[in-house]
């Protein structure tokens, strides 16, 4: 017997290979050793909401074909839909919060093919964190179906390594560790989603803010979150992952003296040298290079990378240190005069 166009195989084939990427790309932005974490991340979502949409489309038009596909020219390949397509014809109206959502994350996802995104401002993580809990939702409402059995709750929750709450862009550290075109282009994106979820009265579905504190609580309401085994649960929204400042930022300033000394041949750097660079880079802004605790007392703490980064500058530019000096001293000079006036 001959199948029927179409068939709801070719479904099913649509949203198994939807969910597969929708896993993968959890597993990678949750994998903090990842490098390339955030742009493989766009890569998968939009891969997942694609086919996901495709899916959709298929199943409302009656598992036919033609809804997907472009007609076939001769001598060419056939086209399906794109996920801008997909988009159009699921969600009609283009400022509905989860179409765009998924459109500036596609945004995102193209510009990275041009940069390297290391790193992102919380903006964007919580542009990624109502992707991620969207898929779930459409792919429920739609299909019946649900990834509590495959996917924990806290997988759908984006994980990172630093607070983003002290990600600055205009940090000319971070700057220069990401590169200036890198910087300025998230710097953008990161006013856009802010305008625009203002604009769409801040709905969960398009950006969750990240705000959120954890902890057990007897009664329901004193809590944010609310974590449940089955369907009716809401998973939860970011979770910092608790590191060992021993051994991410495991020297203190006298340490890192020594440290950049040993590396360097052509000069030795001082205490005050440290403290000059702390001071004009605004290195406490960084938390790759910077750890304090919040109790009382604490030793300042600094990371390798701080350590390399230091050397890396002064390689390449030998009056590195000179010149810190000097702008830590004008930086000194200038708000003196200003305690006078």
């Amino acid at each position: 017997m001959k199948k029927k166009s179409g068939n709801p195989g070719l479904r099913g084939q649509l949203i198994e290979k939807s969910i597969e990427a929708y896993i993968l790309s959890l597993e990678t932005i949750n994998r903090l050793s990842i490098k390339y974490r955030i742009e493989t991340f766009t890569y998968l979502i939009c891969n997942a909401w694609e086919l996901l949409l495709k899916a959709k489309v298929l199943s409302d038009a009656n598992n036919q074909r033609t809804s997907i596909f472009y007609k076939t020219k001769e001598g060419k390949e056939r086209r399906s839909i794109s996920l801008r397509k997909g988009l159009d014809l699921v969600f009609p109206d283009d400022k509905q919060p989860i179409r765009r959502n998924v459109e500036l994350v596609e945004t995102l996802r193209d510009r990275a093919t041009h940069l390297v995104i290391s790193q992102v401002p919380k903006e964007i993580l919580s542009l990624f964190q109502s992707c991620v809990l969207n898929y779930h939702t459409c792919l429920n409402n739609w299909f019946d179906i649900a990834l509590s059995d495959r996917v924990p709750a806290g997988m759908m929750a984006i994980v990172y390594d630093s607070s983003p709450e002290r990600f600055d862009l205009s940090n000319k550290v971070l700057r220069r560790q990401m590169g200036a075109e890198t910087a300025n282009y998230l710097m953008q994106f990161q006013a856009k989603i802010k305008d625009e979820s203002q604009s769409l009265g801040d709905p969960v579905e398009f950006y969750i803010d990240i705000r959120y504190k954890f902890a057990l609580v007897k009664k329901l309401k004193d809590g944010d979150i609310e974590l449940s085994n089955g369907l009716g649960g809401t998973p939860t929204q970011v979770i910092e992952v608790p590191k060992d400042s021993g051994r991410t930022h495991p020297y203190r300033q006298k340490e890192v003296v020594e440290q950049v000394n040993a590396a360097l041949t052509k000069t030795q750097i001082k205490s005050y040298d440290i403290q000059c660079v702390v001071k004009v880079y605004k290195i406490e802004k960084v938390p790759d290079y910077y750890y304090q605790s919040s109790v009382k007392g604490s030793l300042k703490q600094y990371s390798q990378a701080f350590i390399e980064w230091l050397v890396e500058e002064f390689n390449e530019d030998n009056s590195f240190f000179k010149g810190v000096r000097q702008k830590s001293r004008a930086m000194g000079t200038a708000n003196s005069n200003s305690s006078r006036r």
